[in-house]
């Protein structure tokens, strides 16, 4: 799916720039993980303490340039607020799982719609032989699902226990024709 040469993207949008972390994210990228606890909802970065939060920013610039994974930093306004990411979780037929986070002081402005669909445009822009992309969301998490629901995506399950300490996560997937329908469609 991933050929040599490959580089993390940037992406811009009407608002946004969505970009690779830098190391100087840092605060950054503590400012929001810190504000969605471990013990509610686990952890994409090992935890959410200063320290933890710099290892992952580490190991994310350390792993860009090989793929088949990207986190990538969204910013507004030149501030970052959030981030979204993918990895192949499938090499055939080539599928990726997509996922973002965004500062809760960002939130209610359409930033995480317009982050994830310009990620969606990235992914099957870039990868034509890509028939899916697949996403999880806690099941109790009303915003991630509606957003999921308004790009296309289709609910496909219930991931017991999946979504975080005590809860349980839901399964959405997305076709490739499902997208183009839906991208045609306005």
């Amino acid at each position: 799916m991933i050929t040599d040469g490959w580089a993390p993207p940037t992406i811009r949008t009407r608002r946004l720039v969505i970009r690779p972390f830098r190391v100087e994210d840092l605060d950054a990228v503590h400012a929001y993980a810190k504000t969605y606890p471990a013990d509610q909802y686990g952890s994409w970065l090992g935890g959410n303490s200063p320290s933890e939060v710099a290892r992952y920013i580490a190991d994310t610039v350390a792993r860009y340039g090989r793929p088949p994974r990207a986190d990538l930093g969204v910013a507004l306004n030149g501030k970052l607020v959030g981030g979204v990411a993918w990895r192949q979780v499938w090499v055939a037929p080539p599928q990726v799982e997509i996922g973002w986070v965004l500062h809760p002081e960002a939130a209610g402005q359409g930033l995480a719609t317009e982050a994830v669909n310009a990620l969606l445009d990235h992914v099957y822009e870039s990868f034509p032989g890509m028939e899916r992309v697949e996403a999880r969301v806690r099941a109790a998490d009303r915003a991630g699902v509606r957003l999921l629901e308004g790009l296309g995506f289709v609910r496909e399950g219930t991931l017991r226990a999946g979504g975080g300490p005590g809860g349980d996560g839901a399964l959405f997937g997305l076709l490739r024709n499902e997208r183009m329908h839906a991208v045609a469609s306005g």
